[in-house]
């Protein structure tokens, strides 16, 4: 029988919580161009509301851990 050790099931999640995180950034920029280009400023702005959101987001998140 196999046993994954706690450290290496964190580090996974970490990892799979940077690729999630990264994926909805360029999500956003995607959805918040189309609705430019399409003429959708509401959609647009909340695309891009969003990913300042979660740009802002990260950037104090990787502040607090480097500090911490």
């Amino acid at each position: 029988m196999r046993t994954v050790t706690l450290a290496a099931s964190t580090a996974a999640m970490l990892t799979v919580g940077l690729a999630v995180y990264a994926a909805l950034i360029l999500a956003g920029i995607a959805v918040a161009l189309d609705g430019a280009r399409r003429h959708r400023r509401r959609r647009a702005i909340a695309a891009a509301v969003l990913v300042a959101v979660l740009t802002l987001a990260g950037l104090v998140v990787a502040i607090i851990s480097s500090v911490a």
